[in-house]
């Protein structure tokens, strides 16, 4: 299996580290869109209004102004289908804006399909 860029499974909760290549300010506007089938599946948001809207959580690292943090839930997994998926980034800063190249990467499948309590 060709994992692309990224790997997690579906009811799983992954952190992904997203290493930018300039540094972001706390208050900027970013957006990571996970999208299959070219339509976004779950949105997360720092300083903007995510949608679909995620139940996980974007953070900029406060030790490293360039790395932010995706933490997605269960919920977030689950809502993704095993197979491919796009992430893309766009960040509005006081600058401009700019929109990234998507990541490809895959979601596995998993066995039971619940949120375990």
């Amino acid at each position: 299996m060709d994992e692309g860029e990224f790997l997690f499974f579906r009811g799983s909760t992954p952190t992904l580290e997203l290493v930018l290549p300039l540094a972001v300010a706390p208050s900027d506007v970013v957006y990571v869109t996970l999208a299959q089938g070219g339509r976004p599946v779950v949105e997360y948001a720092m300083n903007g209004s995510p949608w679909p809207i995620g139940t996980g959580q974007l953070i900029r690292d406060e030790a490293e102004e360039n790395l932010l943090l995706l933490t997605m839930s269960q919920a977030d997994t689950l809502a993704l289908a095993a197979g491919d998926v796009e992430l893309q980034l766009r960040i509005k800063n006081s600058v401009g804006a700019d929109t990234f190249r998507p990541l490809t990467g895959r979601v596995g499948p998993a066995r039971k399909e619940d949120v375990i309590q």
